[in-house]
């Protein structure tokens, strides 16, 4: 992979790409990419866990509340994941969906967009019992929704401009090569797509600041949007607002590589063979989204979602004295999703919605009655 970008910035006039191109190439290129090769990425083999690969738990989550919007907010009985990596989450989803509301269970068609073939081929596999799942490897494949949309951990995974400020000067961050070693090198800021995106977001860079543009981001937000007719649009990731960028700790910028499940600074080697990932906009996606046309239903710490859908009585419904058995793993699952200091601290839920009755409440009492299996 490291030899394919060089020669790819030997074909460029001025030997420099920008960082949306390193990442995008270093992820996505088929075959050599990060996510488009057949390395396990998640659990322990892999470079890092995700929320879904501790415990069914999120799933479990998901599917009730999911359940409630179809049947309480009367959206129609179509799910949409988008990047669903192994597979994991939808099938906690549609096996507790099948478990607690079999006649929405039969209607329900389960979709699942993903641009990885491998993660595709695992997905397929998990979800065999499962008869209507369907697959795509892009949204161009979808002409229209209505129903539910969401995603876990897309956002941080898509490739970002880098900016930096010097002495009142903007620059963008390039990727060159020097004795045969990726570097950096600054050129002065000519994107207007990265200044239209500055003025809109309002964003005032220190001196010294990093700081990564997520043009990308705002362009499949877009997409999605368009697609959707009727429904919400929930993303589950780890990021900041605006005024949560200015804080003098992420002066540096978020961008970080992920390999072997430790946390990489310099995202320039091993390109392929690690995830690169960044803290998402949060602010941007809800004032984007806005002008796309979706309403903002709110932005809400992790934890604080899955109080809302009744998790709790998950864990007080379900206590066994046995410390080993499924039943206590779970209720240690659930205690690690909502405790201070726990995964879910890192996470945050953003809920957008588009035509759908400001009667409907997304959330209900009934989420937080108990109930048994």
């Amino acid at each position: 992979m490291k030899n394919f970008i060089i020669n790819m910035l030997n074909t460029k006039e001025n030997r420099a790409i920008t960082y949306a191109d390193y990442i995008s190439s270093a992820l996505y290129t088929p075959g050599k990419g990060y996510y488009m090769n057949e390395k396990q990425k998640i659990g322990k083999g892999g470079d890092f866990y995700t929320v879904s690969n501790l415990s069914d738990v999120f799933g479990r989550s998901l599917a009730r509340w999911f359940v409630h919007l179809m049947k309480d907010g009367h959206l129609p009985p179509a799910i949409y994941e988008i990047g669903g990596g192994n597979g994991r989450l939808a099938e906690a989803v549609l096996s507790h969906i099948k478990r607690i509301d079999p006649e929405i269970y039969h209607i329900l068609i389960y979709h699942m967009i993903e641009t990885s073939p491998y993660h595709q081929m695992l997905q397929k596999e998990r979800l065999k019992e499962h008869p209507k799942s369907v697959f795509f490897s892009g949204l161009d494949q979808i002409e229209s929704i209505s129903g539910i949309i969401f995603s876990n951990e897309l956002f941080d995974a898509f490739p970002v401009h880098v900016i930096e400020s010097q002495e009142g000067q903007i620059f963008e961050v390039m990727i060159t090569c020097q004795d045969g070693e990726l570097i950096e090198d600054l050129a002065p800021l000519k994107n207007e797509d990265i200044m239209a995106y500055l003025k809109y977001q309002n964003v005032k860079l220190k001196n010294g600041q990093r700081y990564e543009v997520p043009l990308q981001m705002v362009s499949y937000l877009k997409e999605m949007a368009g697609k959707l007719d009727r429904g919400v649009l929930i993303t589950f990731d780890y990021g900041y607002t605006n005024d949560e960028w200015q804080h003098p700790i992420h002066k540096a910028g978020s961008l970080r590589g992920y390999y072997k499940h430790q946390l990489i600074d310099n995202v320039l080697q091993n390109p392929g063979e690690m995830d690169i990932t960044t803290h998402i906009h949060f602010d941007a996606l809800i004032k984007y989204g806005t002008a796309f046309g979706l309403k903002n239903e709110g932005l809400m710490e992790q934890n604080q979602f899955l109080l809302k859908t009744g998790i709790l009585n998950e864990l007080k419904e379900h206590y066994d004295p046995d410390p080993f058995s499924e039943t206590s793993k779970r209720n240690r699952a659930i205690r690690s999703l909502i405790m201070p200091g726990g995964i879910s601290s890192h996470f945050r839920t953003l809920i957008q919605a588009k035509n759908i009755s400001d009667s409907i409440g997304l959330f209900s009492d009934e989420l937080n009655a108990p109930f048994t299996i």
